[in-house]
């Protein structure tokens, strides 16, 4: 075997994995888990709630970070982020730590009323970002706020 035919295997090979990764990153499953605090930072309040990553392929994935949009009816309430890793086994699932940044509107004083024990529902859409094993990968979650 020769040098080109050595570096064209070598290529082949690694195409072949990031292939399958980007493929497996591609499948990993989101939604949404508990509400596990409110605080305010100023006049912003403070949501933080947990994200279910389920992973169902072979392949260990760590979510290095998250970062995306809050929107209610289409308008942008806020921003949620992560950026602590949080590692996935291969068929398992795990949980990411989201932090909600909402805007004091009054739309969020609905979803606050709710949370702490009022009435009513509220649907929402996080949008934005994963980074899974350096992969960029778009994020879409429906969330629903009370009964």
């Amino acid at each position: 075997m020769g040098v080109f035919e050595a570096v064209a295997l070598v290529a082949g090979v690694a195409g072949l994995y990031l292939w399958n990764l980007r493929n497996a990153a591609s499948n990993l499953n989101y939604f949404p888990g508990d509400i596990t605090g409110f605080s305010l930072s100023g006049y912003s309040p403070v949501i933080t709630a947990d994200l279910i990553v389920q992973n169902t392929s072979n392949v260990e994935f760590t979510i290095n970070s998250l970062a995306g949009n809050v929107l209610s009816d289409g308008t942008i309430i806020g921003n949620l982020s992560n950026f602590s890793p949080v590692r996935i086994p291969a068929n398992s699932q795990g949980v990411l730590p989201l932090t909600f940044t909402l805007q004091p509107l009054g739309v969020v004083n609905d979803i606050i009323s709710i949370i702490t024990g009022g009435s009513g529902q509220r649907n929402f859409i996080l949008q934005g970002s994963v980074n899974a094993n350096g992969i960029q990968q778009t994020l879409s979650v429906p969330y629903k706020v009370g009964a």
